[in-house]
């Protein structure tokens, strides 16, 4: 897995969703990247936010969901 950072824009309900199509188009491979960026565009800081996103191959996802499916099921 892998975490990434974009500048998003804020929604008004105030929930975050992955709407990469809301970005400013850039992925940002640290947190410090995406805030310099987001510090140096006023425009940014009234209507954006810097979101974490992270990434994975569908296979890690489904590896991850057996576990979870797993440590479910010995809860009970």
């Amino acid at each position: 897995m892998t975490e990434f950072y974009v500048i998003m824009v804020k929604r008004q309900d105030g929930k975050v969703y992955a709407d990469l199509h809301k970005t400013n188009e850039v992925i940002y491979l640290t947190i410090e990247d995406a805030y310099e960026e987001w510090n140096n565009t006023e425009h940014y800081k009234e209507y954006y936010h810097i979101v974490k996103l992270i990434a994975c191959l569908p296979e890690t996802l489904d590896e991850l969901a057996q576990e979870h499916s797993k440590t479910s099921q010995n809860a009970l």
